[in-house]
């Protein structure tokens, strides 16, 4: 599992330090911290974070609003708005580079836990929704090779690479990483849809694989790890035109 990775921009170092603190008791990973656009803009693209704590006013310079078009432009990722700012004329201005969310200071951890769930789900809906897997990697989504899993109560990144394989049972699927498996309310055709993997095929109504993690292949399995897996007799030929063999 990775841990989501946020960016802090943020002009006062006491409210930056607090931001930092909840977001480590959360289980998140702060990636920088920085006081201004133009260093907020280096660190984003440096990065690649999963998502932008931003405040409005950032003393010298564009402001959180102005970095926020520039972010749209540059490398869409979901951002929120924390600010002490919210007359109607900053409102105004806010709606019109759509944030996937807005904290008014003070905060308490769990707004921020919410408001940050809420982006991150959002995000990552809308990418599915308006994106194939080529143009994710073309226009740099930070997501494209992740998947966000809800568990226990958040939701965690997990990189596709780690999900060696994905065994169905009834309405559950249960994908299996390198340290630990991950049991989901779903289908296995609807997993397999949201992985949109070049990697991940389907060799039996049960089973997902990463071909990439295939260490040995016999009539009817292949083995993964230490586990051996069926081969359907409907999905043997896709899987034996995506192997290479001698």
């Amino acid at each position: 599992m990775s841990q989501v990775r946020i960016l802090i921009v943020e002009d006062e170092p006491l409210i930056a330090e607090d931001l930092a603190a909840h977001l480590g008791d959360l289980g998140y990973e702060v990636c920088a911290r920085c006081d201004n656009a133009l260093d907020a803009m280096a660190e984003l693209m440096a990065h690649k974070p999963d998502l932008v704590l931003l405040d409005i006013n950032l003393g010298e310079g564009a402001d959180g609003v102005q970095l926020a078009v520039k972010i749209n432009a540059k490398l869409p990722t979901p951002f929120i708005f924390v600010t002490s700012h919210a007359d109607k004329s900053t409102v105004e201005r806010v709606k019109a580079v759509r944030p996937s969310g807005f904290i008014i200071k003070p905060f308490d951890e769990f707004k921020l836990r919410v408001q940050i769930e809420i982006a991150l789900a959002r995000f990552a809906s809308q990418v599915e929704a308006t994106a194939s897997p080529t143009e994710e990697q073309q226009t740099g989504f930070v997501i494209a090779d992740s998947i966000f899993i809800r568990d226990k109560g958040k939701l965690v990144k997990v990189p596709l690479k780690d999900i060696h394989y994905a065994q169905a049972d009834d309405n559950y699927v249960t994908l299996f990483t390198p340290t630990r498996k991950y049991v989901i309310t779903s289908t296995l055709a609807a997993v397999e849809e949201k992985l949109r993997s070049p990697h991940h095929l389907r060799v039996h109504r049960s089973y997902v694989v990463d071909l990439r993690q295939i260490s040995a292949m016999e009539e009817g399995y292949v083995r993964i790890g230490a586990q051996n897996i069926p081969v359907g007799k409907t999905h043997r030929e896709a899987l034996m035109a995506r192997v290479r063999t001698l």
